[in-house]
């Protein structure tokens, strides 16, 4: 391992465990880990993308098989969590009547977090296929924050290693300035 990849190496598991927490009731997106992971190389984030995906995955199940059980709790619950609107559910309603399954792929880029296509999946299409179409559906926006911060970290890989102090703050401010843009975004709907 790199000195950098030393320095912003996130444990495999942080990324899994962050991965279940934001595909259940967790609000805030895995990528600011993954884009953490990233800025080290391609491979640490590759590899950090992965426990991610994977945890999401469970998460999904988890939410699937809640939402088989007890369709009214589990919508519920979701809905509680800060900043998941109403016109999500409406949004993702549509998407799989529209696309059926296949309607998840529209999610990332609408905002639209995973667990509401979670809890609404069971009518919709069974475990099997909600689990395979949640691997693309999960990659897609992250395979953003990877390749981006991927990128930034091999352009300004000297300026990171020497001044770990400053590139954490503007990491945080990064996605500080990202998460009021995305709250305002959607409080405004």
């Amino acid at each position: 391992m790199t000195p950098r990849e030393n320095l912003w190496s996130p444990p495999l598991w942080l990324g899994f465990l962050w991965g279940v927490a934001e595909g259940t009731l967790f609000f805030i997106v895995p990528d600011v880990i993954l884009s953490w992971a990233s800025l080290s190389g391609a491979r640490n984030g590759l590899r950090t993308l992965c426990a991610i995906v994977t945890g999401s995955l469970v998460a999904g199940v988890l939410m699937y098989g809640w939402a088989s059980w007890r369709p009214e709790s589990s919508r519920a619950v979701v809905a509680s969590v800060p900043f998941v609107t109403p016109s999500m559910f409406e949004r993702a309603r549509l998407d799989f009547l529209k696309h059926g399954a296949a309607g998840m792929l529209q999610g990332p880029g609408s905002g639209i977090p995973y667990k509401v296509y979670a809890v609404l999946a069971p009518p919709v299409c069974p475990l099997a296929t909600f689990v395979v179409m949640s691997i693309p559906a999960r990659i897609e926006r992250l395979a953003l924050s990877w390749l981006g911060f991927t990128i930034l970290g091999r352009i300004f890989a000297d300026w990171l290693t020497k001044h770990p102090r400053d590139t954490g703050l503007l990491f945080a401010a990064f996605w500080i300035v990202t998460y009021a843009v995305y709250w305002v975004r959607i409080c405004a709907t």
